[in-house]
């Protein structure tokens, strides 16, 4: 009980301090006032704004915490490239710095929790690992999300350049179009792709970039042929149309896949969640019947053993009903 009140009392000023520097920092910090007045049109010093101009850098600097001392420690670690590219593919406005910031408190509060049910050092280390993982879990699966919806738009958005391509507009001009007519994610990706052509990016470099940024093989397909095309020659309109007929035939057989292989997802799904729900049931109803898989050592090996056996059981399942298109 003294080291759940010891963590919560951490906690909590931890999150005061956070929160007056926030204040400090948006209000009473003399170069935000000083920002402020530049941006409504007012003058300050003239020294200091010479001495804004001289440490004004041309080059676009990573963002990736509002605090300097959480923004310089971030910036000196190398390896975090992947989880920004995680971030920016699943359009999410949340910077590297809160991303940490929440994962450490849902971690830290799946701890108290478990100190405060006295569920032991196994089962608060697991708390203390789901909260943390929580974040990651939701931007993967909301990358997941974002991408079947481009995979979704793409044929319209293809038949779109197709009509452009055959009424004499620009390959560009078609891209242009759909990233007006659509809305996120193909309609931005496609904009921004724009961008970088006006810029002065070829069009294989910024369709690769486009390639990057979004997982999905039916682009791949179109940025291929899109290559190919432009080596070779050839009507760049009917191979367009060509794509897109070929993924809604695939998005077609894959309806039926998933139709025939239902009672099997189901039936996987059924069997994954029957001793989560039993155990959360009688949980409810005799607390001390399972409190013995936490309390005795070898009622924790049972239950670690009957976790992973159902973690392998529903890998193999998946496996089994995944049959890819």
């Amino acid at each position: 009980m003294t080291i759940a009140i010891s963590i919560g009392i951490f906690l909590s000023i931890i999150l005061f301090v956070e929160g007056a520097y926030y204040c400090y920092h948006q209000y009473v910090n003399p170069q935000t006032r000083t920002l402020k007045r530049r941006l409504r049109g007012g003058s300050g010093k003239p020294q200091d704004l010479q001495k804004a101009d001289a440490t004004a850098g041309i080059l676009r600097q990573r963002k990736m915490s509002d605090l300097p001392w959480l923004q310089d420690l971030l910036v000196s670690m190398t390896n975090l490239g992947g989880l920004e590219k995680l971030l920016q593919q699943a359009n999410s406005q949340m910077s590297i710095g809160v991303f940490f910031l929440l994962s450490g408190v849902l971690g830290g509060g799946g701890l108290v929790i478990a100190v405060l049910k006295d569920y032991g050092l196994g089962p608060a280390l697991g708390l203390g690992l789901l909260g943390l993982s929580l974040p990651w879990l939701y931007i993967k699966r909301k990358r997941k999300r974002r991408f079947k919806e481009f995979e979704r738009q793409l044929p319209e958005a293809l038949d779109l350049m197709a009509r452009a391509l055959r009424a004499g507009h620009a390959f560009s001009v078609g891209m242009k179009m759909i990233g007006d007519e659509f809305p996120d994610p193909i309609g931005p990706e496609f904009n921004r792709t724009v961008e970088e052509i006006s810029f002065g990016i070829d069009v294989p470099q910024a369709m690769d970039n486009l390639n990057g940024r979004v997982i999905s093989t039916d682009l791949k397909f179109f940025v291929t042929a899109l290559v190919v095309q432009r080596e070779t020659g050839g009507n760049l309109a009917e191979i367009i149309e060509a794509i897109s007929r070929l993924i809604r035939q695939r998005f077609e057989l894959l309806g039926r896949v998933k139709a025939l292989s239902a009672e099997g997802r189901m039936s996987g799904i059924i069997l994954f969640a029957m001793p989560i729900v039993m155990a959360g049931v009688l949980w409810v109803l005799n607390e001390p019947y399972v409190r013995i898989l936490i309390e005795d050592e070898i009622g924790r090996i049972m239950a670690l053993g009957a976790g992973l056996l159902m973690i392998v059981g529903a890998y193999v399942m998946k496996n089994m009903c995944d049959i890819k298109v």
